[in-house]
């Protein structure tokens, strides 16, 4: 077995869990205020969720009927890996299973980028996107289909 399979087989995932919040230092706000950052972004920071597991790092932004309307997920470890797998666990864990949720890829006069976070916007539940498979769930477990490239799906992915 590889290095790369005995990694993931050891990995392993431990449901997200709600965190402690820490709150933003005078210097860091400063620091944010600095960039551009208007009052109504810093009190969205005050009020956000963070959520965790060994892996992963979720600052949460609800709606006010309760329901999450953004994610922005980091690996703990900081570095710019992205796991479709494992932001979908995210998604289903902390917004619901049956909720839709998108990754934007901006015009470049939107951009935002400034550390190895990702940002996937949650719909209200029960709203899906107009696109995308819209077929029954589909998921496929390594050597499958002949040619195609899985890594073996998690026993409760099955």
């Amino acid at each position: 077995m590889s290095r790369r399979k005995v990694h993931q087989a050891r990995r392993g995932w431990t449901p997200m869990a709600r965190a402690e919040v820490v709150p933003l230092s005078a210097d860091r706000i400063a620091a944010i205020e600095a960039l551009g950052a208007d009052t109504a972004l810093l009190a969205e920071l005050a009020a956000a969720e963070m959520w965790r597991n060994e892996h992963y790092l979720a600052v949460v932004t609800r709606r006010e009927d309760g329901s999450v309307s953004e994610l922005s997920i980091r690996r703990a470890d900081r570095k710019a890996v992205h796991d479709w797998r494992d932001f979908q666990r995210i998604k289903s864990e902390v917004a619901g299973a049956e909720v839709e949720a998108f990754e934007l890829y901006p015009a470049e006069s939107r951009l935002m980028d400034t550390a190895n976070q990702y940002m996937i916007w949650c719909l209200p539940p029960g709203e899906t996107i107009p696109a995308g498979y819209m077929g029954p769930r589909n998921v496929m477990d390594a050597n499958t289909v002949p040619g195609a490239v899985q890594r073996p799906l998690p026993e409760d992915w099955r």
